[in-house]
This record gives C-alpha cells, structure tokens and sequence, in this order.
C-alpha cells in the first residue's frame, strides 16, 4: 500500500459498527485508542450514537469529554443550512434504499450512516469508516462530491469509503498494532456471519491475509 502518515488529517465519520467492534476490545492492546491513532479528527453523527449500545454511549461520552473525538447535533451545526441538510439526507436515504436492494439487503437501511454521509458532505469532510459494502455505489451515484479542506476553488473529489478491512490496514501498516492483533479484531467483527456462512467467512479472512500478508508486515512502512 502507499505510505500513509498517520493520523490522517482529514475529518472522519465513523459509523456505528466500526465503534462497537473496536468498544468489544477496547481493554485489549491498545484499541481504545486506535481510531484517533488513524484519524486526527473523528466525528460521530448523534444517528450514530443513537444505535450504539449503552457500553458503545459510554465509551464515545468518555472520548468526547477528553475532545479526542467531536459527535456532532445536527441542529446546532447546520442551524443557517439545515433545509439543505435534510435534503441531502433523504437523497441518501433514497440511494441507499435503491442500492440494497439492488444488493439484494432490502430493510437494511440504518440512519446512522445515511446521517454520517450527509454531514460529511455538508462539512467537506473526505472519509466515512464504515463496514457497509453499499455506501461505495451511494457515494459515486448521488454523488457526493466535496472540496477538500473547503477549498472551492480545487477540483472536488468523492468522500472516500473506509471499510473495516481499509481500516485495518492502515492500523497494520502504521504500525498501531501488532496485525496478529488486528486479525484476531477483524475475526471477532464478523463472528456473526462465521456462524451463519462459515465459507463466506473463510473468504472474508483469505482477503484480509492477501491485503495484510505476514511477511510484509515485517518490513517498515
């Protein structure tokens, strides 16, 4: 992979399922401290906290009043645009709804990540760290453009997508973690779908392993 400085500089939103994979292990190594060790600036959308659970509220509370991490109201960021706000939501929310179903995951829709997206756009923010696979299609077919650090005047470019496994290579790489870590990690996060679909899960681990390999982790990056 290209040589990342890390944290990133650029503003991040993190969605739900990323908070509560890293919240499961956040008494281990050091994940309690890994998203802001990846992005300098983390944002969590108020949708997004809403659909955490009351150990994942009390981890993002604990963050936010040490100001490692800024969750963000709506209302009290886009109190002069907050018309143009709700209509990029329901642009969102209507993409979104098209993809999955497209994708055959029709009823998925959470609001966190289609809140995420829309704040993101609204704030130039460039990246969404997010485990779903259907806000890559959403992101180019809205689209959603932004201006990077605000500057209207450069070339807009698309809010980048972060999946878990992107996440995890920048933790591997940046030398955050150890990756026997950050497998284990990965592995926890989709213990769900080991139990319902071992072969996909099996794939799942085979993309991390061509992603991440032993022997290059071993090298500096």
């Amino acid at each position: 992979m290209k040589e990342v400085t890390l944290p990133i500089s650029s503003s991040c939103f993190v969605d739900a399922n990323i908070i509560f994979y890293i919240d499961k292990l956040k008494d281990k190594a050091d994940f309690i401290n890994v998203l802001e060790k990846v992005y300098e600036s983390v944002y969590i959308h108020e949708e997004v906290y809403k659909e955490l659970s009351s150990s994942s509220q009390k981890f993002v509370d604990n963050k936010c009043q040490d100001q490692k991490w800024i969750l963000l109201n709506p209302l009290q960021e886009f109190k002069t645009t907050y018309s143009d706000y709700q209509l990029m939501l329901t642009k969102i929310q209507e993409k979104l709804i098209e993809v999955d179903k497209r994708r055959g995951k029709e009823g998925s829709v959470g609001t966190g990540e289609i809140a995420s997206l829309a704040a993101a756009y609204m704030l130039n923010a460039e990246i969404i760290c997010s485990n779903d696979y259907s806000l890559e299609d959403v992101i180019v077919e809205v689209p959603l453009h932004i201006f990077i650090n605000g500057n209207e005047e450069s070339d807009p470019v698309y809010i980048k997508h972060h999946r878990l496994l992107d996440f995890c290579e920048l933790v591997v790489f940046g030398n955050i973690l150890k990756r026997s870590e950050v497998r284990k990690f990965y592995q926890i996060a989709h213990i769900e779908l080991k139990q319902k679909n071992s072969e996909v899960f099996k794939l799942f681990l085979t993309e991390f392993d061509e992603r991440i390999p032993a022997e290059v982790t071993l090298k500096n990056f």
